[in-house]
């Protein structure tokens, strides 16, 4: 039944900007261009995360295997080339992506390029394919926990967990906090939400979604907020570029708001080789246009961002590549 609800659905032709007080539903647009559903009237699906071993997958990347990935698991290095004295990137993909999408290539790229790191791509797309984003959604807080099994097992093998960063987008993002959360050989260094995704996630309970307590520095990107991702702070900083809502310059209509939200994981690539994004700390939107915090204190969007930073921050940006505007 439910497919053929999901089938009704795809066949529109738009989506408003927001659900109505009497709509179930919402479409969710996936990265391959379809759309899918999130059923906004029964959130509480169950996981169907059977077998965690096989269904989420780790490729380690380093310098001296940077084109070819060796999958490690929790509790087996596979003979890997992991330096424990390295920093530790995570990058994970959010609903209906992979570890193997552009973005998540590029971002392995440019950490390489820039620093002799461990970048560990996670795949966990057999629990994040949809087509309803409930099931997807369900899947997030059992991989975020199994993410942390692979975390502390690392840190058995030498490694200290408080020089991992990892950077999540949407679902990705949350995955990544309760991979802090459910650590336990000490608190992860720093988790960056990309567009943190919002439907079927509560605010008022820190415990089931991305928080600041997840990691020593909790950084946020917003960039579909109200819509697709959240619009209320979440971390340590958090980052409105553009007002932090969709459209989002360069966009077009956006009609799904997948443009919008896509843009948090190219804001952070570009900032892996550069310190422009430069934010100003601000209530609102509409006053960072009017100047009236052209006095307030400053931090870097993205990669570079000082882990002391703390507030709400809004910058401006291109609509296309170069992104940054100093």
């Amino acid at each position: 039944m439910k497919f053929l609800v999901l089938l009704g659905v795809v066949c529109l032709t738009a989506v408003n900007a927001a659900p109505t007080s009497d709509q179930g539903w919402i479409v969710i647009p996936g990265v391959d261009g379809k759309r899918n559903l999130a059923l906004l009237d029964v959130p509480d699906f169950k996981t169907d995360l059977t077998d965690p071993y096989t269904q989420i997958t780790f490729h380690l990347y380093t310098r001296s295997n940077r084109n070819t990935p060796v999958q490690i698991f929790v509790n087996n290095l596979n003979g890997a080339p992991f330096d424990a004295a390295k920093a530790n990137k995570f990058v994970i993909h959010g609903f209906t992506s992979n570890a193997f999408d552009g973005w998540a290539i590029s971002f392995k790229d440019m950490f390489l390029d820039q620093e002799d790191c461990n970048v560990i791509c996670v795949d966990w797309s057999e629990p994040a394919q949809g087509p309803l984003y409930n099931e997807a959604k369900a899947n997030v807080k059992p991989v975020g926990e199994y993410v942390a099994q692979l975390h502390d097992f690392l840190a058995s093998n030498g490694h200290s967990v408080g020089n991992s960063h990892c950077i999540g987008h949407s679902l990705g993002a949350h995955v990544c906090g309760f991979s802090g959360k459910a650590s336990s050989t000490g608190t992860l260094g720093r988790v960056t939400g990309m567009d943190p995704a919002l439907p079927l996630f509560s605010y008022d309970d820190p415990s089931t979604r991305l928080a600041s307590t997840d990691a020593s520095y909790v950084d946020v990107i917003h960039t579909c907020a109200g819509w697709l991702g959240f619009e209320r702070p979440l971390g340590h900083a958090d980052f409105y570029p553009n007002g932090g809502s969709f459209v989002q310059p360069g966009c077009g209509e956006d009609l799904t708001g997948s443009c919008s939200h896509a843009r948090s994981h190219d804001f952070f690539l570009e900032s892996i080789t550069s310190n422009q994004f430069v934010a100003k700390e601000c209530d609102t939107w509409d006053n960072f246009l009017s100047g009236a915090c052209a006095g307030a204190s400053e931090a870097i969007m993205g990669n570079p961002s000082n882990t002391n930073s703390r507030g709400t921050f809004y910058l401006a940006t291109s609509g296309s590549s170069p992104f940054a505007l100093g």
